[in-house]
C-alpha cells in the first residue's frame, strides 16, 4: 500500500515541479510575444519619423544623421543603400563601416524589398545582444539611402519579464499548496479506500464471506469498485451455499442411484443364489425365478440408460439435430403400441388430433422420447379409464398434451415431480416400476426445445402434462 501511496506522491511533487519550472520557462516568451507588437508598431512609427528628420536634417553625412537621431531616440539606427552596403549605424564609429557585413541578405531587408516594410528577431553578432529590426524601403533618388532600418534591443523586453517572475514566486507558493491539499485529498478518497479494500479482500480470500466493505468516498469508481465487492460477496457466499446444496443434492443422488442399482442387483443375486442351491430343480419355481431375474435385469438395464441419459444432458453432451417433421406418424405408433402392450386393462387409450399433418421443428427421435415417457407415466399410474394423446394448434406452435383419468399428483408432491428420483410413494412407485428419471429427462429435453412442461392435476382423478413445439422452419 505505502507503494502506490509513494508513487501518486511522487506523480504530484512531478507535476509540481513541472508547474513550477514551466512558469519561468514560458516568462520570457510570454513577455516577447506580448512586447513584439508594440514594439514592431513603435519601430514603425519611428522609422516614419526619421524619414521626416532626414528632409530636414543639416548633417553633412548618413553617420551623424543615424547617431543623432538613434541619441534622441534611443534606438539603434542603421542606412543601407540599395547593394545591402551599410553606409550609416548609430552603434558602430564611422572608421568601422567598412568592415560590416553587407546586408541585402538580412531577413527584415529581404522582406523589405518585396513588400516595403519588413521585421526579424535574432541575435546581433556585432553588438552581442538581441534585437528586434524593423526595416523600410524608402526612395534612394530622394534619400540617398535605400533601407532605413530601426531596431530595438530586447533587454527592455527581458526586464518586462523579470516583473512576470513576481507571479512566478507567487505561482510556486500557489503550487506547494495545492500539492500539500492534493496529496490529503487523495489520501482520504484514493489510497484510504484502497487500504481497506485490500483488507477486505484479504478477509474474504480467509474464508470471511459476511466481510462487506463501508465506503463512501464520493468517488464514484471507488464507491463503485466497494459496491461490486459488497456484490462479489454476497455472489461468493450464495454460491458456497448453492455449492453445499449441491453438494447435498449430490449425495442424495448418489444414494438414490446406489439405492437403485442395489434392489435389481439383490434380487437377480437372490433369486439365482435360491436356483444353485437347489431350487433350479423345482419344476414349480424355476422358471419363476429366472423370469423375475429376467424383469430385474431389463429394470437395471433401463436404469442405466436412463442414468446415461440424464448425465450428458446436465453435462451438455447430448446435441439436439433439429429438422422439420411430420410427428404423426410417431404419435400413431405410440398409440397402437400402448393399445398392444396393455390390451388387458380397462384403459380406453385414444389419439385426439385436428388432422394428419402435424408439421414442427425438433429433434425427432428425444420428442418420440418424451411423449413416450409421459405416456408410460399415464399408463404406470392409470389402471382404469381412459388416456388420450392431443395436439392443437395455437399460434406458431403444437400443443401436446398426455391426459389420463389416473391417481393424480398431490400438490405438495407437485413442485417436486420433475427432480431425479422423487417418489411420492416410494412402496407404489416400486410397486409401479419405473426408474424415476424420466420426468427430469423429458423436462430437460422440452427445455432444449425452448418450451416448458405444464402439469394440470387433481388427487384421484388424473393428470395432464403439456407441452408445445414449433411449427416454424427456420431454415426456409
Amino acid at each position: 500500500m505505502r507503494r502506490i501511496q509513494y508513487r501518486l506522491l511522487a506523480i504530484i511533487i512531478f507535476i509540481g515541479v513541472i508547474g513550477m519550472i514551466a512558469p519561468i520557462m514560458y516568462t520570457k516568451s510570454l513577455a516577447l510575444n506580448q512586447a513584439k507588437d508594440s514594439i514592431i508598431e513603435k519601430l514603425r512609427s519611428h522609422s516614419k519619423t526619421f524619414m521626416v528628420y532626414a528632409n530636414g536634417s543639416e548633417k553633412d553625412t548618413f553617420q551623424k544623421m543615424a547617431e543623432e537621431y538613434s541619441i534622441a531616440s534611443k534606438l539603434r539606427m542603421t542606412l543601407i543603400a540599395a547593394d545591402g552596403t551599410v553606409i550609416g549605424e548609430s552603434s558602430m564609429p564611422m572608421d568601422q563601416l567598412s568592415q560590416m557585413d553587407n546586408h541585402i541578405f538580412r531577413p527584415e531587408i529581404i522582406e523589405a524589398k518585396d513588400k516595403n516594410e519588413g521585421f526579424s528577431t535574432r541575435y546581433s553578432n556585432t553588438l552581442r545582444t538581441e534585437f528586434i529590426y524593423f526595416a523600410k524601403q524608402v526612395d534612394q533618388n530622394q534619400f540617398g539611402f535605400k533601407y532605413v532600418r530601426v531596431a530595438q534591443s530586447l533587454k527592455s523586453v527581458e526586464n518586462l519579464a523579470s516583473k512576470y517572475r513576481e507571479f512566478y514566486y507567487l505561482i510556486i507558493a500557489i503550487i506547494i499548496f495545492v500539492i500539500i491539499v492534493a496529496w490529503f485529498v487523495l489520501k482520504s478518497w484514493l489510497t484510504d479506500p484502497i487500504s481497506e479494500l485490500t483488507k477486505a479482500a484479504n478477509d474474504i480470500s480467509q474464508g470471511d464471506l459476511k466481510r462487506r466493505v463501508a465506503i463512501r468516498t464520493g468517488v464514484i469508481e471507488i464507491d463503485e469498485l466497494a459496491d461490486n465487492m459488497n456484490k462479489m460477496t454476497i455472489a461468493l457466499e450464495r454460491g458456497y451455499t448453492g455449492i453445499k446444496r449441491m453438494e447435498k443434492v449430490r449425495s442424495e443422488f448418489l444414494g438414490n442411484v446406489t439405492h437403485e442399482l442395489k434392489t435389481p442387483i439383490s434380487s437377480i443375486s437372490g433369486y439365482i443364489e435360491t436356483l444353485l442351491e437347489g431350487a433350479i430343480n423345482d419344476q414349480t419355481v424355476n422358471v419363476g425365478f429366472l423370469e423375475r431375474s429376467l424383469e430385474n435385469a431389463h429394470r437395471l438395464e433401463e436404469l442405466v440408460t436412463d442414468l446415461v441419459e440424464i448425465s450428458r444432458i446436465e453435462t451438455g453432451e447430448l446435441k439436439m439435430n433439429f429438422e422439420y417433421f411430420n410427428v404423426f406418424d410417431i404419435l400413431n405408433n405410440l398409440i397402437k403400441d400402448a393399445k398392444q402392450r396393455n390390451a388387458n386393462k380397462k384403459i380406453k387409450i385414444d389419439l385426439d388430433i385436428p388432422d394428419k399433418k402435424l408439421f414442427i421443428y425438433g429433434d425427432k427421435s428425444r420428442l418420440d422420447q418424451v411423449i413416450s415417457n409421459l405416456l408410460s407415466n399415464a399408463l404406470r399410474y392409470t389402471d382404469e379409464g381412459y388416456i388420450k394423446i392431443k395436439a392443437n394448434r395455437r399460434d406458431d406452435e403444437i400443443i401436446f398434451s398426455i391426459i389420463d383419468t389416473g391417481i393424480g399428483i398431490t400438490q405438495k408432491a407437485l413442485k417436486r415431480v420433475f427432480e431425479r428420483f422423487y417418489r411420492t410413494d416410494k412402496a407404489r412407485d416400486r410397486q409401479k416400476r419405473g426408474t424415476g428419471l424420466g420426468l427430469s429427462i423429458a423436462k430437460h429435453i422440452i427445455e432444449a426445445h425452448g418450451s416448458k412442461i405444464y402439469v394440470d392435476t387433481v388427487e384421484g382423478k388424473g393428470s395432464s402434462f403439456s407441452f408445445g413445439v414449433t411449427t416454424i422452419n427456420p431454415e426456409v
